[in-house]
C-alpha cells in the first residue's frame, strides 16, 4: 500500500478486547482509526457479550469491520464506525476526507489529512459524498448517521430507493 501508514496489530487488538478479536483472521487499518473502533466496541460489547470481529480492513478509503452479531444497536455502531472513518485520517485521526485518484490512475483511495497525503495525493480529487453517504438498511430498517448529535437514527430511505 502507498504511503505506508502505521498499522494497528491484532495481537494488541486482542489484549486489548479479550474475546473480541479472537477468531479474527484479518486486521489492516491505520492507527488512526483506532479511536473509532474502540467506540464500536464500546458501545456494541455491552448490547452484544458474544461480540466477535473476523475481520477489518480499509475498503475505498474507509473503514470495513466484519462482525456477525445479530444485535441491531451493535451493527448500528459498527455502521458508525464504517461512516465516521470516512473524514478520519487514518494515520493521526484528525479530520480528513478520502482521497481518489483521477480517473485512468490506478492507486488505492485513502482517507487522510493535508499533513499526511502526499503531495501528489494532495492534488486528486476528493471522493463525492453520494446520494447514499451516511445511510445504512439493518434488518429491512433504513438508518441515517445523523453528525450533529453522533448516533445513528432511524431514517425514510434514501431518494434513490423510494
Amino acid at each position: 500500500m502507498p504511503n505506508e501508514i502505521p498499522r494497528l496489530k491484532l495481537d494488541d487488538l486482542q489484549s486489548d478486547f479479550p474475546g473480541v478479536f479472537d477468531s479474527a483472521k484479518y486486521v489492516d487499518v491505520g492507527i488512526g482509526w483506532l479511536p473509532l473502533i474502540r467506540e464500536f466496541i464500546a458501545t456494541a460489547l455491552p448490547l452484544d457479550p458474544s461480540l466477535s470481529v473476523m475481520e477489518m480492513k480499509q475498503k475505498w478509503g474507509c473503514l470495513r469491520i466484519w462482525s456477525d452479531t445479530p444485535v441491531i444497536g451493535a451493527r448500528l455502531a459498527k455502521v458508525k464506525a464504517e461512516i465516521k472513518s470516512s473524514y478520519v485520517c487514518e494515520v493521526c485521526g484528525e479530520p480528513a476526507f478520502v482521497r481518489r485518484p483521477p480517473p485512468g490512475r490506478y492507486a488505492w483511495w485513502q482517507c487522510l489529512c493535508d499533513e499526511h497525503a502526499s503531495p501528489d495525493q494532495r492534488s486528486w480529487g476528493t471522493r463525492l459524498q453520494g446520494p447514499m453517504y451516511g445511510y445504512a438498511q439493518v434488518e429491512g430498517s433504513w438508518y441515517r448517521y445523523d453528525e450533529d448529535a453522533d448516533v445513528m437514527v432511524p431514517s425514510e430511505p434514501p431518494a434513490r430507493w423510494r
